[in-house]
This record gives C-alpha cells, structure tokens and sequence, in this order.
C-alpha cells in the first residue's frame, strides 16, 4: 500500500506562482480550482466593487480579491473576495503567500459544480480558523448565505445584505447577484 506525500504550507508557499495559481491546498493536497467563467466575474466584481466603497467611507479595512490565506498547518485557501481590517495586517509581510490566517469576512461566489457538502466545509474552515462571517453568493438560485458561529441566514431577492462588521454597509441580494 502506498502512502500520498502531504505537502505543507511552508511547502505550498515555495513553489512558484505560476505552479499554486489554479490550486488551493486543502489538508497537504493540492485542489485544483475551476477557472472562473465571466457571470463568476461579474458577481464577484460586483462584491468587490461595493465593499470598496464602503472602505473609502470607513478605512479600517480592506476588501482582496483571490489572495491566498492559511487556514491551518496544512490548509490555504482563496476566497473569492476577503475583508480584512487593517489591525490585523499590521505587521504582516504583504508580499509574502499566503497570508497567516484567515479573513474576517471570507466570500465565496459558489459554482454550479460545487457540491452542498463541499461548500459547507469550506465555510466551516474559514470559521474555524478565525472568520467571523462567511458569505456564499448563490447565482443559480438567487440566494447568499451568511454563516457564523451562531447559525445561517439565508437572503433573497431585494433582502439586503448586512452585518454588524460593516456598519452602515448594505447591498441587495440582486444587486450583488446581478450579471450583464
């Protein structure tokens, strides 16, 4: 019997971009990441776009777009989209991958190929290595959900989305799910 040789963090973050851009590590193996296709984009944009103009209203934090973010020993992933607040980047080298942990706010635009159980392990990481929200943008059926330690809430059409992390910040579910 054979044994698959597990690669580290430490191991992930030497190899050459070129070589970790389509992958994430996921308990020492890399995974690789489907391409994204252009409504992919677009949601993602559309995230991306509303948070950073709340940033310029409220500069204690900083929204990035598929940056590589260690969740355990073993473990980096790429949200979509990743709210930090600055406290926290302080200090950190920020040119180095991944960064050292977790974001505040990890966001995923979910794919048609993406199982349910897939998708909530992955939320379940990023809670578990320190996000306090994990927002997953479902185009298909219209939906975000917004899980935490305390539960899920689930949004549709002109709910707005909003948290306590984010005071003052809202967008509706069709606007951020909004393609062209």
């Amino acid at each position: 019997m054979s044994t698959k040789a597990l690669m580290t963090v430490e191991d992930f973050a030497q190899m050459a971009a070129a070589e970790t851009e389509d992958f994430e590590l996921v308990e020492g193996q890399l995974i690789p990441l489907p391409s994204a296709n252009p409504l992919h984009a677009k949601i993602r944009q559309n995230v991306e776009f509303g948070l950073r103009n709340y940033f310029m209203h409220d500069a204690r934090g900083v929204v990035l777009g598929e940056v590589d973010c260690q969740l355990t020993h073993d473990s980096v992933r790429r949200p979509d989209a990743a709210v930090f607040f600055l406290h926290r980047l302080q200090g950190v080298d920020r040119q180095k991958v991944p960064l050292p942990f977790a974001p505040d706010i990890a966001v995923e635009v979910l794919s048609p190929s993406e199982s349910a159980v897939a998708v909530h392990r992955k939320a379940l990481e990023y809670l578990a290595a320190g996000s306090q929200e994990v927002w997953q943008l479902d185009h298909e059926n219209g939906e975000i959900f917004v899980q935490t330690d305390a539960g899920i809430r689930l949004l549709r059409g002109e709910a707005s989305l909003e948290t306590p992390l984010l005071p003052g910040f809202s967008a509706t579910v069709s606007e951020l799910l909004a393609g062209f």
